[in-house]
């Protein structure tokens, strides 16, 4: 192993030499628009503040700060990949416990190592990646409903997931994962999902997501009558008032919605608020349909309670013909009629 990845142990004089390196590349980067750097200058001030990174991280792997090692090792790669580099950035992610990423990263070292005919390399590399495999943990994320709505889009940890991974068990590291879902004229979903450990599975189900509310349309206008009186404060009384009884019956609607889903939450949920990743999303779903509810029956009050005064305190005036109807499939108030 110690001849397949560069040297352990870190010389303090090659640590000096490639720190003065590393400077000039800091130095050469400053330089003016008017006179670009020359690209063997440049490349060599990459390489040796790569390898400058490289030394500090074997010198941490070797004090056992294996968290402050791996991000050395994956910013020399990104300086100047190498397939040594590689195999101890995967072999320092193996450590912090990160296995789904050392096994990709023990993966790419094979596969570089094969380009390059570095034999033993690729040898060590697939090995280590074999030997990860049965201890990976993997995530599935589901949406069962996603063929209706073109547009969604899902992402994992900030990164999009492709729809040829929907429903498939995805290697992840053990811990938190964000994962979101958002659709065009739907209100966004977002959940953390705990990984437990390795050689675990965890399924994420998305739950349909909910229309964004569509402003209502406006009332038509009205147009006032000779010798009408109070006919305008009742006129809009009314339809006030009928607005708010159709937003109390809305806001029951999702009430009742809201419990159903609570109630079903507790088949996925034990000990009270533990639960699998179907509950979380159930009982999301559920406060967010309550939310909805409360506002919409407290605004439904309020418009009736309006309703209500404006009607009884309209002045008198000629006697009243009113009619009341709705439109479409019952969801507005039509008030007509001289009063």
């Amino acid at each position: 192993m110690t001849n397949t990845i560069r040297a352990a142990h870190r010389d303090p004089r090659r640590s000096a030499l490639t720190s003065a390196v590393a400077l000039a590349f800091v130095l050469l980067s400053g330089k003016a628009a008017a006179d670009p750097p020359d690209p063997m200058e440049e490349r060599a001030a990459r390489r040796a503040a790569a390898e400058t990174l490289f030394d500090e991280g074997k010198w941490l792997m070797d004090e056992g700060r294996y968290p402050e090692a791996c991000p050395k090792f994956a910013e020399s790669q990104r300086l100047d990949a190498g397939v040594g580099t590689l195999l101890n950035l995967a072999d320092c992610l193996e450590k912090i416990g990160r296995t789904a990423s050392a096994w990709a990263e023990f993966r790419a070292a094979a596969y570089a190592a094969r380009e390059k005919g570095q034999v033993e390399r690729e040898q060590v590399a697939r090995e280590r990646a074999a030997a990860l495999e049965p201890r990976l943990a993997r995530l599935v994320i589901t949406a069962p409903w996603a063929d209706t709505v073109q547009t969604l889009e899902i992402r994992k940890d900030g990164q999009i997931l492709g729809r040829a991974l929907w429903g498939t068990a995805v290697p992840v590291d053990p811990g938190k994962h964000v994962v979101e879902a958002q659709a065009e004229g739907k209100r966004p979903y977002r959940v953390e999902v705990e990984v437990p450990g390795e050689a675990t599975r965890v399924t994420a189900a998305i739950p349909e997501l909910m229309d964004v509310p569509k402003a209502p349309a406006p009332p038509p206008p009205v147009k006032p009558l000779p010798n009408s009186g109070g006919s305008v404060h009742k006129i809009a009384g009314i339809a006030l008032g009928g607005a708010g009884v159709v937003s109390v019956i809305a806001g029951s609607i999702l009430g009742m919605q809201a419990i159903a889903r609570n109630d079903a939450s507790a088949a996925h949920c034990i000990e009270g608020n533990l639960c699998d990743a179907t509950g979380v999303a159930l009982r999301s779903e559920a406060r967010m349909r309550g939310d909805a509810a409360t506002g919409t029956i407290i605004a439904g009050v309020l418009a009736a309670t309006g309703g209500l005064v404006l009607y009884l305190t309209a002045p008198e005036g000629t006697p009243a013909r009113a009619g009341v109807g709705t439109v479409g499939s019952g969801a507005g108030l039509v008030v007509g009629g001289v009063f």
